[in-house]
């Protein structure tokens, strides 16, 4: 009788393992792993990341073997062991003139002139203030961390191999600041190579390769001190074994502690080592993000209480959405150490890379050496053949031309000597049997050819003498900035790369700071003068809480190419110095800004108090701009009521001329009106009495009454009206009758 082990019937009621019959609560007891790291789906995927990295060291081998031998010329090793001892057995000196290095110098040294600045800009009004805190802690934490100097480590990787890092971290010492940055060598990371992406965007892993020593990777992971012991190596055992997992530039370090320390019993069980991999990788992950308000787009987390406030204030939505969730693991090649997902908000990566270039076919990174490797090397040779030349004396003879008892080797080692004395046959010499110094003429076609090379590395590598400040033959200003702006253009490809990966770093720094420094901190900040400041944060006041609020990194503009920025400023002084002085009194503080001056900054400042100009970046006004505006403020109010009184005085002179000229009219009109009234008076007079009007004329004309024609001079000082001068003398009147004989009205 056989049973159908697919049959539900059965296999619901059978029981034959041991750990179905046991109860739930012991069955789970016996099945929980003895280790938490042994659970299935950390195994699973300790096993994925292993073979992600192995896979990554396989592809990049080659390439990462090139970045070596790209590092390794500008450290002045040229030259194989092989090729050496090649030249060596010749009698020739393995000369290295290290052209490249010159040319790389350059381009890290403009970059250690030329470093960025940096500010923050909030994301609404409100959030002023508590961007300019964040500007101010993000220069004192990147003081602690010598943040320039990391960035300026992994730029120097970037241009010689194509490729540096930056690492962003949270220490757990509680006496260092809440974040901060380092510096991780190249030769220790692994990539998604298929990633395109120069934010890092679409990489799937990294990975960072360490020898830790044992004691040191037990102290970190105390949990695991089986799994490490297990996984160690003795440096005095150190084979080929330990090293299937890494290269030559990751190991070689490492293997050379073998080589020198060989079987010496003082180095035998003294120094355990561990491979440690730290793997940053992402999953798909259903999440809540929140949509909306001052936290839009973070992952919701119900333990921070600016979320759920956020959340709950209804300042923002929750919604799921699929997103590639970062998670970290700390692992050897053989057990997997610690796996969670990323303590950091931001979702990204940890590790920031400063690209140089990358090749196209691959996008697997090189630096400027790749491309000058062979000039150099043929400069090495000719320089080495040159010297040989020059150096050594050629013989060429026949046989039979040598004195008894001399050899070739006795003649070659006698010619080397500075005072060689050769015996040949009688003969030899005057017979042309023996010929000295063959081909010494080849030696100024290899040093013609060497000089051409070093031009070439010049015109290649894109750093001119004209940008390094020698004598070249370019005279003109124009021509010696052509060929700067040249260079400057040939090199530009790396600055911007490097400003890439400072304004990435910036942004996944200042979202750290948001997350991490919540408690009130007090710190100090100095400028270039050394003047100290003391800066408050999260004391409870709004205005300095810098974690309700998000805010935005941005590099601010700067020029990386020093001779060329000289350049510049000369030619805008130049400028100026032919407009109007009002007017290059403007631009004076512009001037001053681009130079490379001590306390530029303090004399732009003098100079903007002097013409009245503001600085173009400032967003808020300082204490002495304040005091001015309310300065200037105050005096154009007192001119302002200085112009009302003139203008009231003004109105009350027009009002007093008004009523003057309102009663001079009235009184004529009171006085024409009783001119008028007279006359009417007269008019009935003359009427009802005729012969009085003749009174009336003469007693007018006695009064010097002219009936509104001139006088004549003569007549007027006579006293005479002007119809004297026009007319005979009036007959004398008759006499006035006695008015009581005067016929009365109506007689």
């Amino acid at each position: 009788m056989s049973f159908d082990l697919q049959d539900e019937s059965l296999t619901k009621t059978r029981k034959d393992s041991p750990l179905d019959r046991l109860p739930a609560s012991e069955r789970a007891a016996v099945e929980k792993p003895a280790h938490p790291m042994d659970e299935p789906a950390i195994r699973d995927r300790h096993a994925m990341l292993v073979a992600k990295y192995r896979y990554e060291l396989e592809v990049q081998s080659a390439n990462r073997a090139e970045m070596a031998k790209d590092e390794d010329y500008y450290d002045h090793l040229q030259w194989t062991e092989e090729d050496a001892q090649v030249l060596k057995d010749r009698g020739q000196a393995p000369i290295v003139y290290n052209v490249i290095a010159q040319t790389v110098n350059w381009v890290i040294g403009s970059e250690k002139r030329g470093r960025t600045d940096f500010k923050i800009l909030p994301r609404g009004a409100e959030d002023a203030k508590p961007a300019e805190a964040k500007t101010k802690y993000l220069k004192y934490i990147s003081d602690v961390w010598r943040t320039p100097f990391n960035r300026s480590r992994a730029f120097e990787d970037a241009v010689k191999v194509g490729l540096g890092w930056i690492e962003t971290s949270v220490p757990d010492d509680e006496e260092d600041e809440p974040t901060g940055d380092r510096y991780e060598s190249w030769r220790n990371m692994l990539w998604d190579s298929a990633a395109t992406e120069m934010d890092t965007s679409d990489m799937r892993y990294q990975f960072r390769s360490k020898w830790v020593d044992l004691d040191i990777a037990i102290a970190m992971f105390p949990h695991c001190k089986s799994l490490l012991e297990n996984s160690a190596n003795e440096i005095a055992t150190f084979g080929s074994a330990s090293m299937e997992d890494g290269d030559e530039a990751m190991d070689g370090a490492e293997a050379s502690r073998e080589i020198f320390g060989g079987t010496n019993p003082i180095y035998i069980h003294k120094r355990r080592r561990v491979r440690l991999i730290e793997a940053w990788y992402r999953e798909p992950e259903e999440v809540e993000k929140i949509k909306g308000g001052s936290f839009k787009g973070d992952i919701f987390d119900k333990r921070d209480p600016r979320h759920v406030e956020a959340v709950q204030s209804g300042n923002g939505q929750l919604h799921k959405k699929v997103v590639m969730r970062a998670r970290v693991m700390f692992m050897t090649t053989t057990h997997p150490l610690y796996d969670g997902p990323s303590p950091f908000k931001h979702n990204r990566l940890k590790f920031i890379p400063v690209w140089g270039y990358r090749r196209g076919r691959d996008g697997l990174p090189y630096g400027i050496i790749r491309g000058l490797r062979d000039i150099q090397d043929d400069i090495n040779k000719r320089a080495s053949k040159a010297l040989h030349i020059l150096s050594s004396n050629k013989i060429a003879m026949e046989t039979g031309a040598l004195a008894d008892g001399w050899t070739p080797d006795d003649l070659a080692e006698e010619a080397a000597k500075p005072d060689a004395l050769m015996v040949f046959a009688n003969g030899a010499l005057s017979g042309n049997k023996v010929r000295m110094d063959v081909d010494r003429e080849l030696a100024p076609a290899h040093l013609d050819l060497m000089s051409r090379n070093i031009m070439m590395i010049q015109q290649v590598g894109g750093v001119t003498d004209e940008q390094m400040g020698k004598s070249t033959n370019a005279t003109s200003g124009k021509a010696i900035l052509a060929r700067q702006e040249q260079g400057s253009l040939a090199t530009n490809k790396l600055f911007d790369n490097l400003r890439f990966a400072v304004q990435l770093h910036g942004e996944i720094t200042l979202c750290n700071i948001e997350q991490f420094v919540t408690d009130q901190k007090q710190f100090r900040i100095t400028n270039q003068r050394g003047t100290p400041e003391f800066i408050t944060m999260n004391d409870g006041l709004p205005e300095n809480d810098i974690s309700r609020s998000k805010a935005d990194f941005v590099v601010s503009e700067s020029d990386w190419r020093a001779t060329m920025r000289q350049a510049a400023v000369d030619q805008l002084t130049e400028m100026v110095s032919k407009m109007p002085p009002q007017v290059g009194m403007l631009m004076l503080d512009l001037i001053v800004e681009q130079m490379d001056l001590p306390n530029g900054e303090e004399i732009s400042k003098r100079v903007r108090q002097m013409n009245g100009m503001r600085d173009p970046e400032a967003t808020e006004l300082t204490a002495e701009e304040q005091q001015a505006m309310q300065a200037q403020a105050a005096q154009q109010q007192m001119q302002a009521r200085a112009a009302e009184a003139e203008i009231a005085e003004k109105e009350a002179k027009a009002d007093n001329l008004r009523a003057a000229t309102d009663k001079i009219k009235a009184d004529t009109v009171n006085a024409n009106m009783a001119g008028a009234k007279a006359a009417m008076e007269a008019a009935t007079l003359v009427i009802t009495q005729p012969t009085i009007a003749k009174v009336g004329d003469n007693l007018l004309m006695q009064g010097g009454w002219t009936g509104g024609k001139p006088v004549p001079a003569g007549l007027a000082a006579q006293g005479l009206p002007p119809q004297a001068a026009q007319q005979p003398p009036a007959p004398a009147p008759e006499p006035m009758p006695p008015m009581e004989q005067q016929p009365q009205p109506g007689a």
